[in-house]
């Protein structure tokens, strides 16, 4: 029997990096949100969440239940 090594992110999954993502863009291509959050600059923050979507939908894909 063949071992699976590729599954389907959940939906919670795949509604986390959106948002994840969403925050990047919004950062990234517009002024809406202030230069700094909790005094963190909001460009690294947007970095950061970019980075994290990405590794999230990847472990979604290789790890069954995320």
């Amino acid at each position: 029997m063949r071992r699976r090594s590729n599954y389907a992110p959940k939906s919670r999954t795949i509604v986390l990096a959106a948002l994840l993502t969403v925050f990047a863009a919004l950062v990234f291509f517009t002024s809406i949100v202030p230069a700094t959050i909790a005094g963190f600059a909001t460009g690294t923050l947007a970095l950061y969440a970019a980075i994290v979507a990405f590794v999230i939908l990847l472990l979604g894909t290789f790890v069954d239940g995320v």
